[in-house]
């Protein structure tokens, strides 16, 4: 019996916090979905998200800002009173910057979070060297990769080309860039438009396609997983694969993970083989496909509590499009808050 099957008819009421429009939307979309009407914390003044029936209550983050790389802990005074005032049962992270904040609110500390990695843990893994060091240690398949924090440590590099760069700490493929060769890394170099700064991981390219692995998790355990081909933009096609719930299942119990995830893989066909290349701590970009394909992780993270551990969800195996009201929000959200930061210069 799966977990869906063991939720309660009546719905909590749910605070989402959000940095990221795009996310923050899908979160609320799913939860609307499931017969929630989830309140939203967010930082933009203003948003798409307003204008939709998917969201209950939009309030507007006071004088939120970063201190070094995280939001100040000063933020979570507007996340208690916002709890207090309007009876919030549990408050969801749609990002990682809100995923981070919560994670250093104590249990008990006023506010009724939602299950989430502790702070180091999402430190760990949003960094994508210490993870392929974790990666290794734990003993999962992973591109043979290399930190550079100069360009002469970059090109002293004795990995296999072709090779890729990137951030440590960036997602959306910002940075991401594929040197073919030796030579054509260094003639980039030379000329100084390498997209990523340092320092950077340098990784072995893995040819083939991108494969996606999504899961909720209690204290060490698979609740619900989900995983897909990423060939065609505005695609996803959904299948199961032993191994990579197995590798699911391997990371999790090792890290006693809590919380939702997603693991980008490359699937190598001629050597029938997956390297793991990064895990987001945190809600990710396709997670309305996954509830389309029948696994609502925002909603199943809000139920966490009422998973009897007997059985795991996992999704349909199908291939899926979005629905255009779906679609449209997804990529109206997403050009938004670039365009509504570069007008307002709005920065944290």
């Amino acid at each position: 019996m799966s977990f869906r099957e063991h939720m309660k008819k009546s719905y909590p009421n749910v605070l989402v916090l959000g940095i990221v429009p795009s996310l923050t939307w899908q979160v609320a979309r799913c939860l609307k979905r499931a017969g929630g009407a989830p309140a939203i914390l967010a930082w933009h003044a203003f948003s798409p998200i307003t204008l939709t029936p998917d969201c209950r209550r939009y309030i507007s983050w006071s004088k939120v800002h970063k201190t070094g790389a995280m939001l100040d802990l000063s933020a979570l005074d507007q996340v208690r009173d916002t709890c207090r005032r309007r009876a919030i049962d549990i408050v969801v992270a749609a990002d990682y910057d809100t995923a981070l904040l919560l994670a250093q609110c104590p249990p008990g500390g006023g506010i009724p979070r939602a299950a989430v990695p502790d702070a180091a843990t999402i430190a760990t893994f949003n960094n994508k060297w210490t993870l392929s060091r974790l990666l290794e240690q734990i003993g999962l398949p992973y591109p043979d990769s290399a930190y550079a924090s100069t360009p002469q440590a970059l090109l002293a590099t004795d990995l296999r080309f072709p090779i890729i760069t990137k951030p440590l700490d960036k997602w959306a493929s910002v940075g991401f860039e594929i040197h073919p060769s030796r030579a054509a890394l260094e003639r980039t170099v030379a000329r100084g438009t390498l997209r990523s700064g340092y320092p950077l991981i340098a990784q072995t390219h893995v040819p083939g396609w991108d494969v996606g692995a999504s899961f909720l998790a209690r204290h060490g355990r698979l609740a619900a997983y989900s995983m897909f081909e990423h060939k065609r933009r505005g695609e996803r096609i959904f299948f199961e694969d032993r191994r990579v719930r197995a590798y699911l299942e391997q990371f999790i119990a090792a890290t006693r993970y809590h919380g939702v995830g997603h693991i980008d893989t490359r699937y190598d066909p001629v050597r029938d083989q997956y390297r793991i290349l990064e895990l987001n701590p945190r809600f990710w970009a396709s997670l309305l496909y996954a509830a389309n394909a029948g696994i609502n992780y925002p909603d199943l993270l809000v139920r966490l509590d009422q998973w009897d551990q007997r059985g795991v969800s996992q999704a349909h195996a199908r291939k899926i499009t979005l629905p255009p009201y779906e679609r449209a929000m997804a990529l109206t959200n997403r050009w938004f808050s670039i365009g509504y930061e570069k007008v307002t210069r709005a920065k944290l």
